[in-house]
């Protein structure tokens, strides 16, 4: 740049010298510059937008530092539940629930004293998943990290710390805006997830035909339960008690799979108890053998519309990436009538 100043310069000299009134000259001289200056600055914010299209930082990324410690802290303060995995060599996906225990400049994490938890975990890489309460009433953000562990240390006879390098970045992992809410029990009637077989399809489809006066068993056994932890347009999440990991191995319970889930809600119209068939794809899964409960985060795949006409087979539409409508609706009418109630 100095060189082209410099060639500047001496051409818008030569014109003084054929005569051009010396102020003529001078203001040419600073229009050039000041033209070689923009020119510059187009060049230099050019190169600059490129650098960051080559370095995109995705949008669901949290990277500020600020907001890291505040969202842990909030973790930390409501004992948010993280869902911690790990890949090995020599082992399938491995999950375990923990906690945050503290945060300085790592990530303390509490687990329970059960399983191989040693200093053979040194240097492994971890997944988390966890939530924490939105501003909005009956609303949570869904997180994920990765992280490496540091270091583990022995809490007691019960418990073992967990120590974490903190993530350099979270990623917000609802990708969907549907409003995702947990609803009280008096607003569900009945829920319950079945095999997608063809006599699980049997089973739904009676539930649906008697109102409800069938309903299908637990795959839990008999003193077995399924609770509605949230839902959305989106899926649900459901919790399962009296499900061993020899049970959930039995019926397959793994990411991915797909199963029917029935649900009896209650409507904010005039139509009282109204139930639903659909077919489901497991998201998340986590499974603590020691308590017998499972939790299984679930997308909607397929909802049941009533019969054809013509073949009386039962027709399924297909749901979209827009979601459910129908479950959409219930659950911003739920979201209202909590707010109503002052359940912030």
């Amino acid at each position: 740049m100095a060189v082209d100043q410099e060639f500047l310069y001496k051409t818008l000299r030569g014109f003084g010298d054929t005569g051009l009134p010396q102020q003529t000259v001078n203001m040419l001289i600073v229009v050039g510059f000041c033209i070689i200056a923009l020119v510059a600055a187009v060049l230099w914010y050019n190169n600059r937008e490129l650098k960051k299209k080559l370095n995109v930082v995705p949008t669901s990324w949290i990277t500020d530092k600020d907001q890291l410690d505040k969202i842990f802290e909030t973790a930390l303060v409501y004992r948010s539940k993280i869902d911690l995995s790990f890949h090995s060599k020599s082992e399938k996906r491995r999950t375990i629930a923990c906690s945050i225990d503290d945060i300085n400049e790592h990530l303390v994490l509490e687990i329970p004293a059960n399983g191989n938890i040693g200093k053979s975990w040194l240097g492994r890489e971890v997944a988390g998943f966890f939530h924490v309460p939105a501003k909005q009433a009956g609303m949570v953000i869904f997180y994920n990290f990765t992280s490496t562990i540091t270091d583990v240390k022995t809490k007691g006879s019960q418990y073992f710390n967990l120590i974490v390098a903190l993530p350099d970045h979270l990623e917000q992992t609802q990708k969907r805006e549907f409003l995702r809410v947990s609803p009280p029990s008096r607003h569900y009637d009945y829920t319950n997830i079945i095999p997608d077989t063809k006599q699980g399809v049997a089973a739904g489809l009676k539930f649906i035909a008697t109102n409800g006066e069938y309903a299908p068993g637990h795959m839990g056994g008999k003193d077995a339960n399924v609770f509605l932890s949230d839902i959305s347009g989106g899926g649900l999440s459901l919790e399962l008690t009296h499900m061993t990991g020899k049970r959930a191995s039995r019926f397959k319970i793994n990411k991915g799979q797909n199963f029917l889930v029935l649900l009896s809600l209650v409507d904010f119209g005039d139509r009282g108890i109204v139930r639903h068939l659909f077919v489901t794809k497991i998201r998340r899964v986590f499974i603590d053998p020691t308590q017998g409960r499972a939790q299984l985060g679930l997308s909607f795949e397929s909802q049941f519309m009533g019969f054809d006409e013509d073949t009386k087979k039962p027709k399924w539409e297909k749901v979209g990436n827009n979601g459910c409508p129908e479950m959409d609706d219930w659950t911003y009418n739920l979201y209202l009538e909590l707010y109503r109630e002052g359940n912030e």
